[in-house]
């Protein structure tokens, strides 16, 4: 069975203080979608991409404002995201930043990819919705190519402007404040939604970068991608929410199903659908983590424990004895 893919809640962040501000009734646009404040208050929690575009829609039509995708972009804080947002600040170039989105965005959003490619004098940032669930998608395309500017005016200064931006989706009857918050030429009805840049552009190096953060950012990333299993959104995102809750100890089921806003037994359907149990998951989300945890000799036995849950390192002594035959020490030696 395969699931709706999921996008962090993290790309909430402010929506509710957004609906108010433009005159909406949060509570109400919730409610359409069958949901609560809680359900989109834990910014470690995921939400499937649908549902956020369905919440950016109803906000919409809440408010009055047809921009409301492009407006909440607008006003959105990108650090917001995340390590992908930080690994881009950080990129020696910008073509290295765009490059890194593209390869790295699966991390915060499993409904969208980006590419960068370079034609002639051109070079083209796209970005495009890969859930064919998402219907209509102007609201959350707006919303993600303004969020995307917030991004580059970060790296590159606060009055960056692209060429031109594309939009794949129809000219809606008034274009004026694309053309205020994008500071270029909007067109409508593209092939693709996607920023134009210089292609020198993309060569310049980037002034907030750190030499010495970019590569700790980059391993991080890069094990995040490599150490998820090949699974389809549910499952993908348990193992998230739950390697989020380790550090509050045991990861609860509940605690689980709220990060995906779920109720506890449509969790357990869900799980037993794909022939899985929550038990079995978490134990086998402590087992990748301590792999990787203890790779890291700045860890000491006690913080590998403490970072997958266990109150003691007897506790965990005797859970990586069953997983690999071996204690972590005798493990540590080994490599």
């Amino acid at each position: 069975m395969r699931t709706t893919p999921n996008i962090s809640l993290s790309a909430a962040t402010g929506l509710i203080d957004t609906i108010l501000a433009r005159g909406g009734d949060p509570d109400q646009v919730l409610r359409s979608l069958g949901l609560r404040r809680r359900d989109v208050g834990d910014p470690h929690g995921f939400i499937a991409c649908a549902t956020f575009a369905g919440l950016l829609e109803a906000a919409a039509e809440a408010t009055g404002d047809a921009c409301f995708g492009l407006h909440f972009g607008e006003r959105y804080n990108p650090k917001n995201v995340g390590l992908v947002t930080y690994l881009a600040l950080n990129s020696p170039t910008f073509r290295d930043g765009f490059e890194n989105i593209a390869r790295y965005l699966l991390v915060h959003n499993e409904g969208a990819r980006t590419s960068f490619a370079v034609s002639g004098p051109w070079a083209y940032f796209r970005h495009e919705l890969t859930d064919p669930s998402i219907a209509p998608p102007r609201q959350l395309t707006e919303y993600s190519l303004a969020v995307a500017r917030n991004v580059l005016r970060l790296m590159a200064g606060s009055q960056w402007a692209p060429a031109e931006v594309w939009f794949a989706h129809p000219s809606p009857r008034d274009t004026a404040e694309h053309a205020r918050v994008f500071a270029a030429p909007v067109a409508f009805g593209a092939a693709t939604n996607a920023f134009v840049i210089e292609r020198e552009f993309a060569d310049r190096p980037v002034p907030t970068a750190d030499e010495r953060l970019y590569p700790i950012l980059k391993r991080y990333l890069d094990r995040a991608l490599v150490e998820a299993p090949p699974e389809d959104g549910l499952l993908a995102a348990v193992r998230r929410a739950v390697g989020e809750s380790l550090r509050d100890g045991k990861p609860d089921l509940l605690r689980v199903a709220r990060k995906l806003a779920m109720s506890r037994r449509t969790l357990q359907r869900c799980l037993r659908e794909e022939g899985r149990d929550f038990k079995g998951l978490v134990d086998d989300t402590r087992h990748r983590f301590s792999l990787s945890y203890l790779r890291d000799r700045k860890h000491t036995l006690a913080e590998v424990a403490c970072l997958l849950g266990y109150s003691e390192v007897s506790a965990f002594n005797r859970a990586f004895r069953r997983w690999t035959g071996a204690t972590p020490s005798e493990y540590r030696h080994r490599r």
